[in-house]
């Protein structure tokens, strides 16, 4: 039987909330620090898991980064926990998951934000103008650059191959494949090509 429950650390001044499975594995972990609840870890083993596997200790470096470092002792629910319910649960966890995704500026770890990268435009699947393209960084995680960006400086769509110097403008961490967003720190005039030897 799956339980939730959540109980303070007044030490820490924080608020740890916990989903357990059955056999009494952390499932989810939440914890909100201080008067204004503030998320600082919303993490979920079975993705750290699958994190590691794809990418080793840097990826789960990278996946702390974004969702907070969770505690790695077992968890025993302590005398004067709070039970709390299923819906209750979930909307605290969208809340920690999408505050630390979309409001921290994630410039610690092993990629701050704002690092400087050379790689190499590889495929866009979805065709030029769409969604985006994938960049090689030589790092364990996918670059990638939003169409968006592109399309914005109405520069040629870059072809699978072309190198260039980009800037870390974001971080993604979810279903054990960690995402780097790029901005390239230059991009050709309207009209004219990519130039065809790497950044200095």
């Amino acid at each position: 039987m799956t339980r939730r429950f959540r109980f303070p650390v007044p030490e820490d001044d924080l608020w740890r909330w916990f989903e357990l499975g059955e056999a009494g594995q952390v499932l989810r972990q939440i914890t909100f620090r201080g008067p204004d609840s503030v998320p600082v870890v919303a993490a979920e083993p079975v993705e750290v898991a699958r994190t590691r596997q794809a990418c080793g200790e840097w990826g789960v470096r990278l996946y702390e980064t974004v969702y907070g470092v969770p505690v790695r002792e077992p968890v025993v629910e302590p005398p004067g926990a709070r039970s709390v319910d299923p819906r209750e649960f979930d909307v605290a966890w969208g809340r920690a998951r999408s505050f630390r995704q979309c409001d921290v500026r994630h410039d610690t770890g092993p990629l701050p934000v704002g690092t400087r990268l050379t790689g190499t435009f590889t495929v866009s699947p979805w065709g030029p103008g769409l969604t985006g393209v994938f960049v090689d960084v030589g790092l364990p995680a996918a670059g990638f650059v939003d169409a968006l960006v592109l399309l914005r400086a109405e520069c040629e769509w870059p072809a699978e191959g072309t190198p260039a110097e980009f800037e870390v403008v974001d971080l993604r961490v979810g279903g054990g494949r960690p995402q780097i967003r790029l901005r390239p720190t230059a991009v050709p005039a309207p009209g004219e090509p990519w130039p065809r030897h790497g950044p200095s």
